[in-house]
């Protein structure tokens, strides 16, 4: 960027991140600035009020040692401008698209505006297709859908920072595999005419249409080296574009972080053809800096402090992710919040959930008994989750199992109650079962130690559901049932019959003993050691669950 108009000595003063400056040229809102103090030191800002005498400057950049007197403003005429490129995959960059790792600048081929581009509502094309997170809660229950934005609503002290870096490593196209030798090796396994077995096979996709945007918003330094050292470690920095914006940076500079962030992802979206999932982390930390810039100017305060517009502003942000006609890419959101004090009524979750399709609710009681993810599945909500999953998308039977296990678990929360108050002396047995199914869910459903896949999601969902009454299932059809169900538990019985017949093969007599004695000790008539092994036996023989160590 060239400077359009210049002015010396028109500072008049400094408060936190703003300057205010006379009113001597004529300048337009967002309008980049340059300032320069005695030294010949540069700090970027941009133009963020105006009125008839004065024009008030937002820092990006730390305003110690800015002297008033001296001061040279340059103004470009123009909105700030993020310069993108070929070479932006694996980048790390501080909150205004300054290089941190090193390298150079990036070989720009365009300079795109950073508060984005106006889109006509009748170019947009609906939100549609799977996005695998590799999460059991959000693949399974709440489906996150190319072009959606589902945000994660979390509490202090909680590990969203370790699920948010989870998913940036773990994430994946359905059907794409890391690495060509992967994909040869599915191939040759299933022969040229097979599918996955698991929706449409997604082979035409691969790992490179897929990229990662992550940004984190006012984060410490220990968590800014955890991000970056993790994603390193896993390789999943190669497909990554990373903004660290850390909470020593000017707030003003918190305020540009995410558009930094989705301007890089419109780039690798709707230039470069790519999926593009944006993770933003911490947006509480962008709405305090807004309040606290907000206050600077002098602003009428709304509820909790917050500026009266932070909806809209908020509204800037989350409306970007989508999809365009006629374009292959697409900008997919996860943005993170931290409620304060856990209230899901604040204003930050509250005006959030109104913009997004859907929320992820973190749970403390859940994290207390050591449950990672801890996701609460009953307010937790994908409200696009229809639109990406089901025959030819997913699994034909994926949102039936979804509804059943939700119906399932709500069920499980009541009767929880209900024992609180009556003891589970006092329950039938319909409703103990419902006990062990919660207490099976959240061990084996919820929590999980690594990746998974959406069939072993699948696969632990129906397994959760075992231990349940056919006659309860009313979310499943008799087919599924059949299929996933009743064939499984018949598998069982068998694998413990075959159990109990090899233990019967293993006491059968050997050739030349004496076959008296052992129908004696089989009656009851021998010694002391032929009653013991009856009764091994016949444990063996009673027990459902033997084959089950072998699956």
């Amino acid at each position: 960027m060239y400077a359009r108009l210049s002015g010396e000595d028109i500072a008049t003063r400094i408060d936190g991140p703003l300057l205010f400056l006379q009113r001597s040229v004529d300048v337009g809102l967002n309008e980049a600035v340059e300032v320069e103090d005695r030294t010949g030191r540069m700090r970027l800002g941009r133009i963020a009020a105006l009125d008839q005498d004065s024009v008030t400057v937002e820092m990006l950049d730390a305003t110690a040692g800015l002297g008033i007197a001296g001061a040279r403003v340059r103004f470009f005429g123009e909105p700030l401008r993020f310069h993108v490129g070929p070479g932006l995959l694996g980048r790390v960059f501080n909150g205004v698209g300054r290089p941190l790792d090193g390298g150079p600048p990036v070989a720009a081929q365009q300079a795109f505006r950073v508060d984005g581009l106006p889109l006509k509502p009748s170019a947009r094309q609906a939100p549609s297709e799977f996005l695998e997170t590799g999460v059991t809660v959000i693949d399974l229950m709440n489906s996150l859908v190319r072009g959606q934005k589902l945000p994660l609503f979390s509490g202090g002290g909680l590990p969203h920072d370790r699920i948010a870096v989870d998913i940036a490593c773990n994430a994946r196209l359905p059907g794409a595999q890391r690495g060509g030798e992967q994909r040869a090796a599915q191939r040759v396994e299933r022969g040229p005419a097979q599918g996955t077995g698991h929706g449409p096979d997604h082979g035409a996709e691969r790992d490179d249409d897929f990229a990662i945007v992550f940004a984190g918003i006012g984060i410490p330094h220990g968590s800014a080296e955890f991000f970056r050292s993790r994603l390193e470690q896993s390789g999943a920095l190669a497909r990554t574009v990373l903004f660290l914006n850390l909470a020593s940076d000017p707030s003003a500079q918190r305020l540009l972080t995410p558009r930094f962030a989705l301007t890089a992802a419109e780039y690798l979206a709707f230039s470069e053809g790519k999926h593009v999932l944006v993770i933003l982390t911490d947006l509480t930390n962008y709405c305090e800096a807004l309040r606290e810039v907000s206050a600077s100017r002098g602003e009428v305060p709304s509820r909790k402090g917050y500026p009266g517009y932070m909806y809209s502003d908020l509204a800037t942000l989350y409306e970007r992710a989508g999809r365009i006609r006629g374009r292959p890419g697409s900008v997919t959101q996860l943005p993170i919040l931290t409620m304060p004090n856990d209230d899901i009524t604040h204003p930050i979750p509250d005006l959030t959930g109104y913009i997004t399709e859907g929320q992820l609710v973190l749970d403390r009681a859940l994290h207390r008994r050591d449950l990672y993810p801890p996701i609460k599945v009953l307010p937790s909500l994908s409200r696009l989750m229809k639109d990406g999953t089901g025959a030819g998308l997913t699994d034909p039977d994926h949102p039936a199992l979804a509804a059943q296990l939700y119906a399932a678990y709500a069920q499980a929360q009541q009767t929880r109650m209900l024992a609180s108050v009556v003891g589970e002396d006092g329950l039938t047995e319909q409703d103990r079962r419902y006990l062990a199914f919660g207490e099976r869910f959240e061990t084996e459903v919820v929590a999980q130690t690594g990746r998974r896949t959406l069939a072993q999601s699948m696969e632990a969902g129906w397994r959760a559901l075992r231990g349940l009454p056919q006659h309860a299932l009313t979310r499943l059809s008799n087919q599924q049932i059949q299929t996933h169900l009743a064939a499984a538990d018949a598998s069982d019985n068998a694998d413990a019959s075959d159990d109990a017949e090899a233990a019967a093969d293993n006491q059968a007599p050997a050739d030349g003993e004496d076959v008296d004695a052992d129908a004696r000790m089989s009656s009851g008539m021998g010694s002391g050691t032929g009653v013991y092994k009856g009764a091994d036996q016949g444990a063996a023989a009673q027990s459902p669950d033997r084959g089950r160590g072998h699956e």
